[in-house]
């Protein structure tokens, strides 16, 4: 399953080499996730339990129209730590999930004029969804979530630079906020029912190369 996701995402990016000028590559990606749960009943209250430190990593695609402008995407493997606090009537607690996903960026570079010779600044705007490919409880006592949702759409906003290191070779770095705007769980516990959501941030540090 997880090969053929890999093997139609690979020929869907692929397919954007039929107009403009396209740059492959790779890219490395210490990231700082955190989980958004602001959740408060007069029985239990749930909040985000701080940042974990994980390592993104995959393929990028970007087709540059112009000198100034260009499409990028891609398929990046983006692990995700989930970590709350739970107040409630029982004893405190807290409940921490691994999640992975494949994250498939569809975002707009804007480039400016090179500020020194061959380095340039760039902007980055755009969504980034995401396809759950894993999940996994640290604990099997965990009840507060049945499920994670097999999808999350993300808005993105970057910053970088990029250096023209040879003809055909580029090296760039930039940070990223990824912002989710869908809510990632199912839960059907009594206590909290439906007010119950999570939603992630994402602070991406993008290290890479493109040919």
């Amino acid at each position: 399953m997880r090969v053929s996701i890999f093997t139609i995402l690979f020929i869907l990016c692929l397919s954007f080499t039929s107009a403009g000028q396209v740059k492959l590559g790779l890219k490395f990606s210490p990231s700082l996730t955190s989980s958004r749960t602001p959740t408060y009943k007069d029985t239990i209250q749930v909040e985000g339990n701080g940042s974990n430190f994980r390592f993104a990593l995959g393929l990028i695609v970007d087709n540059s129209f112009s000198e100034t402008y260009a499409f990028s995407t891609g398929i990046l493997f983006v692990p995700k730590r989930i970590s709350f606090s739970v107040d409630g009537p029982h004893p405190n607690t807290s409940e921490v999930y691994n999640l992975q996903y494949l994250q498939i960026p569809v975002t707009l570079k804007l480039y400016t004029n090179e500020i020194v010779p061959d380095l340039s600044v760039f902007f980055q705007v755009g969504g980034a969804p995401e396809i759950k490919i894993f999940e996994e409880a640290d604990k099997e006592t965990y009840t507060l979530i049945d499920s994670f949702k097999p999808l999350d759409v993300n808005v993105m906003l970057g910053a970088g630079v990029e250096y023209r290191a040879g003809i055909n070779t580029v090296l760039f770095i930039n940070g990223s906020f990824q912002r989710g705007l869908m809510n990632i769980v199912d839960s059907t516990t009594p206590e909290i029912g439906d007010d119950f959501a999570i939603r992630n941030t994402v602070f991406m540090f993008d290290l890479g190369i493109k040919f």
